[in-house]
């Protein structure tokens, strides 16, 4: 070794430090066996709020909400390598959440203290496709859990309290609550439900809807008031919100909507939803806040009203249908959002959706089985959307790298569907519809029986329209040879039954490709 490189060993310390503090990347240490913070860089700073003076000596579980700690905690326990935790929050020190990824990137011994390093991937600065599919996912989440929790719930406690679960679930709004109008001399507003991890804001709230009173001039007085949607982009800002202008900062509130409903005829009540960032209630939104407050007044009246119990399960029927055409309008909004990324195969999952219907028809499925196939075929591809589009759109064949990405868009749609509440299977059948029958499929090599029949179906669909169409990497090689594979892999790797079903289907002109798309009528 010559004396330059000793002298640089000697300075090694001071090299790690100058890269600890000048990385990019928010990095921590703590000590694992009390989470107690040794040392944090400046990137943790900018991304927290929070100082280095402030968290070093503080539990590391500062910077994470409540009900996230348990989950982090285990994996600190359990840590036995580099590891990543992810669909998490950050909690920055004016209380508003922050998506990220959590790594846990090393554990070293010094001086007997166990140290892990940590470190924070800010996810809020995702795609502009991801982030419009994440906001219809959870729209369609929110909407279908109400609706579901108005059909089900056992009281008006269940009900309200279900809208306002719905609305803070994910933590993408810090605060709902609902609250009823009291025909008392103060006109006093009685909060019945809540949720958001800004909950303590309503601790001792006083809210009016007496225009004499301060407390009544505020959005939630006026909505009740006048009938009137209230939107306040940024409460410090306004005047009227001056009475709880301090609890809302302290509870990190930036903005509000306040939705008011009318039930039992002339009875008065407000949903109210606040969030961590301002401006953040556009035309959409308030329209899903809308249909909620609906929602909570038709239940309502269904719990008011028993000798109309018959007539209020209509009402549910009614609401059932819609959230069908709801989640339908939804899956194609997400098929879009895939398939504007990728024009090569445009259509595809509309074409798949139609021939595998047809093929459900044949076979005497029934029509939830039909709509479960539909609902899928729709997004099927959906997981696609995390493959680089210069794979999906290269001009020649993939090698071994670019397929196995490819081999990840089952479990990538599963992952996205998986916490929408359909009442189909629609996630399972996104997973298994690259699976065959003897095994030989992905991404879980499942066999037989342990694939759904809906799955199976889909696959064939799948495979005919694939062939059977353009792709950048080959022409369009049409459905005589689509049909003659379809019949190889019978009996083996796709269900015999199925691939009659279809050939006949063809066989017989029940129709050819290529087919008008529906988003075309």
């Amino acid at each position: 070794m010559n004396a330059r490189d000793e002298n640089v060993t000697k300075n090694d310390s001071g090299i790690y430090a100058s890269a600890w503090q000048h990385s990019s990347f928010p990095l921590i240490a703590i000590n694992r066996n009390t989470g107690i913070v040794l040392d944090v860089n400046h990137a943790v700073e900018e991304m927290t709020g929070y100082s280095p003076v402030e968290l070093i000596g503080k539990s590391y579980f500062l910077l994470h909400f409540p009900e996230e700690q348990s989950a982090i905690a285990n994996a600190i326990e359990q840590f036995s390598g580099p590891t990543v935790l992810k669909n998490v929050h950050l909690q920055h020190k004016d209380r508003h959440a922050i998506p990220i990824e959590i790594s846990f990137a090393c554990s070293l011994e010094v001086q007997d203290v166990m140290i892990l390093i940590i470190s924070f991937r800010d996810l809020k600065h995702v795609s502009q496709s991801e982030f419009e599919l994440q906001v219809k996912k959870w729209e369609l989440a929110a909407y279908a859990s109400a609706v579901m929790a108005l059909s089900n719930a056992k009281s008006r406690e269940d009900l309200m309290q279900a809208v306002c679960d719905a609305l803070t679930h994910e933590h993408r709004y810090t605060l709902a609550w609902v609250g009823i109008a009291e025909d008392t001399d103060e006109k006093d507003v009685r909060i019945v439900a809540a949720s958001g991890r800004s909950k303590s804001y309503i601790d001792d709230l006083k809210i009016s809807w007496s225009e004499r009173s301060p407390h009544g001039r505020g959005p939630t007085g006026i909505a009740i008031r006048t009938g009137i949607i209230q939107v306040l982009n940024d409460v410090e800002m306004h005047p009227n919100f001056k009475p709880w202008g301090e609890k809302a900062r302290l509870a990190g509130i930036r903005s509000c909507a306040t939705i008011p409903f009318v039930f039992e005829q002339n009875r008065h009540g407000a949903l109210m939803v606040y969030s961590s960032d301002a401006s953040t209630f556009g035309p959409a939104l308030i329209e899903l806040f809308e249909r909620l407050a609906d929602e909570i007044a038709h239940g309502l009246n269904f719990f008011s009203h028993f000798d109309l119990i018959e007539n209020e399960r209509r009402k549910c029927k009614v609401a059932e249908l819609n959230l069908s055409n709801a989640l339908l309008e939804t899956i194609k909004a997400m098929a879009k959002t895939m398939e504007n990324r990728d024009p090569y195969t445009a259509g595809h999952q509309d074409r798949v959706s139609i021939i595998a219907c047809a093929i459900g028809q044949q076979l005497g499925l029934s029509e939830e089985q039909l709509k479960s196939i539909q609902m899928a075929a729709l997004v099927h591809d959906i997981g696609k959307i995390a493959v680089p589009i210069e794979i999906l759109t290269k001009p020649k064949s993939l090698n071994n790298a670019e397929f196995s990405l490819i081999k990840e868009h089952p479990l990538t749609g599963y992952n996205i569907l998986k916490d929408v509440p359909f009442p189909w299977p629609v996630a399972e059948i996104v997973y298994q519809h690259h699976e065959k029958i003897d095994g030989s499929g992905y991404p879980r090599g499942l066999h037989g029986d342990q694939i759904l029949f809906e799955a199976r179906v889909l696959a064939v669909a799948d495979i005919v329209e694939a062939m059977a169409s353009y792709r950048p990497y080959r022409p369009a090689l049409g459905i005589d040879i689509a049909l003659n594979e379809i019949q190889r892999q019978s009996g083996k790797q796709l269900n015999a039954k199925i691939v009659a079903a279809c050939v006949n289907m063809f066989k017989q002109g029940y129709f050819s490709l290529p087919l008008p798309l529906r988003q075309q009528d």
